[in-house]
């Protein structure tokens, strides 16, 4: 029994080893294309590296991140998680993202105090540098 117990639980473990965040809310029609999937969002979806997260009109999706740095997308948008890794025992971070598209709130977490230099966001003209702090932007485009 007790192995069964231990199967079970290192197998959630693993399931959940590539998890970096979560859906928290949502309305309208969100999607993460992912492997070149679209899958359709729910609340607590979880969140991998390499996900591009679409936003459609009328749509909007609030992100956390496992350091609890918060991400709100508004309709239209085209978010892209291109690596994000939050290890503080062995002193390891690193948040890139980028935003193609859209409107963004930001709010940085524990990686935005611990290592502010680890922390990049992107946009087509240029990088956010963030440095523990919130911030709002918009990427006009096609």
């Amino acid at each position: 029994m007790i192995k069964i117990i231990f199967a079970l639980m290192l197998l959630i473990k693993i399931s959940f080893a590539n998890c970096i965040g979560m859906v928290k809310n949502f309305y309208g029609d969100v999607k993460v294309k992912r492997n070149n999937k679209l899958l359709p969002v729910s609340k607590g979806f979880k969140l991998q590296n390499n996900d591009l997260i679409i936003t459609d009109s009328k749509s909007g999706v609030g992100l956390i991140f496992k350091d609890g740095s918060t991400l709100s997308l508004g309709e239209k948008s085209i978010f892209s998680i291109k690596r994000y890794l939050f290890a503080p025992k062995d002193k390891k971070f690193d948040i890139d993202l980028k935003l193609k598209k859209g409107k963004a709130a930001f709010s940085s977490g524990k990686i935005g105090k611990l290592s502010p230099e680890s922390l990049k966001f992107e946009v087509p003209q240029g990088i956010i540098g963030i440095r523990g702090t919130k911030f709002l932007v918009e990427v006009k485009g096609k």
